[in-house]
This record gives structure tokens, sequence and C-alpha cells, in this order.
């Protein structure tokens, strides 16, 4: 559905639209029993569960960054803000939806521009540019060869517009670089791809035939990245024993 019509939030079942206070994050669907005030449809628990995700998230992020209100912390808390429903959607419909990945690229492009423009330095913009195109290039060549090798889609462009966005908002992040960030996102997304496969597998939730979303992985690996980069690759490196 479109972002901007309609205007107002309404239920699905009744279509009746929803007054600002049944609006209120968590404390609307407690007072209201989960249930819509109209028609008493059940209301998803994925609701609350994503607006709880989010307040953490962004408290996980605002600690992190030693509670600095900077453009540091905008940009970081866009990037999340993004994740988190390309996460939500593929998980339900194995779709990321070009309007949030084309928001992405706009609002990251504009945030990047104007560091560069404060700090003064072309080098910042042309990094994340090159971030956004190192990203983009290393998961369309991993799908390219993975439906090679299995004679079938391996991997949708959505993940591959997906990781071109991550490329751009850790390619200038401070720390660790670029092409670094990029092979820890591909790593972890990857690991913990194969361990929740496999477990839903076993589980008989799936079988092997079975198509699962890769976005939330990314996602998920993005923002350790973005939090936890540095001590990752640092720690990566000694236990590689070159460091």
């Amino acid at each position: 559905m479109s972002i901007s019509s309609p205007r107002r939030s309404f239920c699905p079942d009744c279509n009746q639209t929803i007054k600002f206070y049944d609006n209120i994050p968590l404390l609307s669907y407690l007072l209201l029993r989960g249930k819509c005030r109209y028609c008493k449809a059940k209301i998803s628990i994925l609701y609350p569960i994503v607006e709880l995700g989010t307040a953490v998230l962004f408290l996980v992020v605002f600690y992190r960054l030693e509670k600095t209100l900077d453009l540091n912390l905008i940009y970081a808390l866009i990037f999340v803000t993004l994740l988190i429903p390309i996460a939500v959607i593929d998980a339900q419909h194995y779709i990321i939806p070009n309007v949030i990945s084309l928001t992405g690229l706009v609002l990251g492009l504009g945030i990047v521009s104007a560091i560069a423009y404060q700090r003064g330095s072309i080098d910042y913009l042309r990094t994340g540019l090159i971030g956004f195109v190192a990203g983009g290039l290393v998961i369309w060549l991993v799908a390219f060869i993975g439906s090679a090798i299995m004679r079938k889609k391996a991997m949708g462009m959505g993940d591959v517009k997906l990781m071109a966005i991550i490329g751009l908002f850790l390619g200038v992040w401070q720390e660790p670089t670029w092409w670094q960030s990029i092979i820890m996102v591909i790593a972890l997304s990857a690991f913990s791809g194969a361990v929740i496969g496999t477990l839903l597998i076993v589980t008989g939730k799936k079988n092997r035939q079975s198509p699962i979303p890769y976005g939330p992985f990314l996602a998920g690996a993005a923002v350790i990245v973005m939090l936890w980069g540095d001590p990752l690759w640092t720690r990566y490196l000694q236990l590689a024993g070159w460091n």
C-alpha cells in the first residue's frame, strides 16, 4: 500500500479510520486489549512487537553512540528505521518493496551529502558511493553464481538493492571501513541464514526446496555491524592470527 494514501491508519476489517488515541504505540494495543474499537476484530500481535522492537533498537543505538545528539545519531536511526519494515515485510511476504528501497537510497544520499558538506570532504561522499556500488555488486554476484549452480533463482533483486543501501550507509560509518563492513554483513547474514534455515528444515517447518527470505538476515547483520563492527573485526583478526 501507499505510505501517503490514505493519510490515516484504518482497520483492515471494517475500514474505519483509527483515531489518534487508538494509534499510540504499545499503549493503545494494551488499552484496546488487542481488538479494533469498532468491529472488535483481532489486531495482530506483530504490531506491538514491531513497536517495542523499534523502541529497543533506538535505545541501543542511542546508548551505543554515547548518547550524543548529532548527525551520526540521526543517520543511524534513519538506517534502523528503514531496516525494520524491510525485515518484517520480507519475512512475511518474501518481497522488499521498491518504495522503501528508493526511500532509503534518497535518504541515505541526502544525509551522506549533508555530512560531507558539513565536513567539507568530497571523499566522504565518494566513499559512500563506493560502498553503495560494491554492496550491490557483491550480492548480485552471489545471486548470479548461486542461480547458476542451483539452476534456479537463488536471490531476488530486492536483496541486491537492500545490500546496496547497506553499503551506502555503512560505507561512511566511523569503523570499520566500507569493505570490512560488507564482508562482515555478508558473512553474518549467510551464517545466521544457514543456521535458521537448518533449524526450520530439521523441525519440519520448511523443506530443502522452500524459499527463505534473506532480507531479515541482511538487515540484522547490518545493525550488528553498525553497532559492534569494529570490535567484531578486531576479534576476527585475533582468532585468525592476523593481529
